[in-house]
């Protein structure tokens, strides 16, 4: 493997900058449900990424196909039967169902294998390796309280505080499903990944977060904290996509076993951050979308210095600028790339 140069500094736009910008449609049922199309979008974006950016090194003139299987984080929650809304300019989205609490307790792990739409992502991955000889990617298999979310929907937080045993056993079953999903994707792919971030290294199985930003430390410790470590038991080795701050949970994140990877969202303490998990996790600090859109190339590269300045060590350590949505201008993206390739030098 060639040693790195510098801190490596990934952009990740956002479907309406794509329809935007070049009249590629990544958030239409179409890309997930047709893995051809998927593959010739795939083809697009690269070409259309070099052409706008081949000078800060993204994207590629003569890509190979790339047989990619994905399904945003919408996957088990259409297993439940959530309605999931499809839009040209957005990620797939998944309607919480708002269960009772006795509809809660009657529900059963599905037969993934059977169950619609993971079936149909299994006849994907047939037809891709036929067609290719390989299949890369995974399916998000979303984070357990994202999951129970979608099930209960925002009831799920009273219950925390009124019936914490009903909630602590909707969790689980949440852990139970989101484990059956990665044991029947992975050995297909040997990622875990790539569904979820790009900064991952893809053989390892990385849980989205998104919504713990929206509770307390503490009562991700009670809640929340039991589950990954259940996850990261089953599926390892390990790491979290966090969305938002990381500094009122790192102390218990550093506590799941297995650990080997952080993303953190911008407004984070980096420096602390990796200080309490230790300098052996791999490390992704993420930059403001805000920031990205609305700031100067100046402001942007300043905001890169800060996440270098804060992010020894550098061999394991990387940044994101992710969720770029049409009108970021396009100085900005090459002021963060071109920091991190100069300012984030590797000895």
């Amino acid at each position: 493997m060639a040693k790195k140069e510098h801190v490596p500094l990934g952009v990740g736009f956002y479907p309406d900058w794509w329809a935007a910008n070049h009249g590629i449609l990544v958030g239409t049922r179409e890309y997930y449900y047709d893995p051809d199309y998927r593959v010739e979008v795939g083809m697009q974006q690269q070409r259309a990424l070099y052409e706008q950016f081949g000078d800060v090194g993204l994207g590629d003139p003569n890509p190979d196909p790339k047989p990619l299987i994905t399904f945003g984080m919408v996957m088990l929650p259409a297993v439940f039967g959530c309605e999931i809304v499809y839009e040209e300019g957005a990620l797939p989205w998944a309607m919480p169902l708002n269960l009772s609490k006795e509809e809660c307790e009657r529900l059963k792990k599905p037969d993934l294998p059977k169950a619609e739409p993971m079936a149909g992502m299994l006849k994907q991955c047939e037809h891709l390796k036929a067609k290719y000889g390989r299949v890369v990617g995974d399916i998000n298999v979303t984070g357990v309280q994202n999951l129970a979310l979608k099930l209960r929907g925002d009831e799920l937080y009273i219950d925390y505080f009124e019936d914490p045993d009903f909630a602590h056993r909707l969790l689980k079953f949440c852990a139970e499903c989101i484990i059956d999903l990665w044991k029947l994707v992975y050995p297909i792919t040997g990622s875990g990944a790539m569904d979820v971030t790009p900064m991952c290294d893809p053989s390892i199985y990385c849980v989205p977060n998104c919504t713990v930003e929206q509770i307390s430390g503490e009562t991700y410790r009670e809640f929340g904290l039991p589950y990954d470590i259940m996850l990261a038991e089953a599926c390892h080795p390990f790491g979290i996509h966090h969305c938002g701050n990381l500094d009122p949970v790192v102390e218990y994140y550093a506590q799941v076993p297995n650990l080997v990877f952080v993303e953190a969202g911008f407004g984070s303490s980096f420096a602390e951050n990796r200080k309490v998990l230790g300098p052996q996790v791999a490390f992704n600090a993420r930059i403001s979308p805000v920031l990205m859109k609305n700031g100067t190339p100046e402001e942007v590269a300043a905001a890169v210095r800060d996440a270098i300045d804060q992010g020894a060590p550098l061999e394991n350590f990387s940044i994101d600028t992710v969720g770029l949505t049409d009108g970021v201008p396009d100085e900005n993206v090459r002021a963060a790339r071109r920091t991190a390739m100069e300012y984030g030098r590797l000895s």
